[in-house]
């Protein structure tokens, strides 16, 4: 009797398990989904996306921090989504100084940087969870663009 009690804890255990991951992968898709509706359009007219879109999990009041490497020969566009537009999300990006540049409380936002020649290296692109849709977890989905400048 305790041996089919124990499999069907773990059979129970298991369902709820793969039923958590098929909906955090659920939060994820629909942020890349809502990424795209933005830069298929900007690639369309000829932007350039700098590597593969970025996506993750935010928590409640936890700062995800995302290390990005700058280069003063571009001009660089970050666009952000989450998952749902009822998200309260803080995005702002920081110098390789410490220093915060520009700063967003959204569901989505777009933040540009020009870097100068002192800005060049590892920047963070930070963003907090400060209110979720549904629950104290949302997913994000984050591009880079960047445009060659003239120097």
């Amino acid at each position: 009797m305790g041996v089919a009690v124990s499999k069907s804890l773990s059979f129970v255990l298991l369902c709820t398990l793969s039923s958590a991951f098929a909906f955090a992968s659920a939060g994820e898709v629909k942020a890349l989904e809502r990424l795209a509706m933005t830069t298929d359009m900007l690639i369309c007219i000829g932007e350039e996306m700098a590597g593969e879109p970025l996506s993750g999990m935010l928590l409640l009041n936890d700062t995800v921090s995302v290390d990005l490497t700058i280069n003063v020969a571009y001009t660089y566009q970050f666009i952000i989504w989450t998952d749902s537009a009822f998200n309260y999300v803080d995005f702002w990006l920081t110098n390789p100084q410490g220093e915060t540049s520009g700063g967003d409380i959204s569901d989505h936002t777009t933040l540009i940087i020009i870097p100068d020649s002192a800005e060049t290296g590892v920047w963070q692109l930070e963003i907090e969870l400060l209110e979720g849709a549904y629950s104290d977890t949302a997913y994000y989905a984050a591009a880079i663009f960047r445009t060659s400048r003239m120097l």
